[in-house]
């Protein structure tokens, strides 16, 4: 399991999911819906990415 806590600075969204593909899916959902974003950029996609951890207590 993975999760990933929101890029925006002071957003306290999180999400937990097996595959990094749909933490990535609901991230830029989130970004779109919560924080307006009208257009996913690869810069972002690259945070995204760079920002996927094992969930706490889960092993890599």
């Amino acid at each position: 399991m993975k999760e990933l806590h929101c890029i925006v600075p002071g957003c306290q969204w999180h999400t937990r999911h097996d595959t990094e593909a749909e933490i990535i899916r609901r991230a830029a959902e989130h970004l779109r819906e919560t924080h307006g974003e009208t257009v996913i950029r690869e810069s972002m996609l690259e945070t995204i990415k760079a920002n996927i951890q094992p969930s706490k207590g889960q092993a890599a």
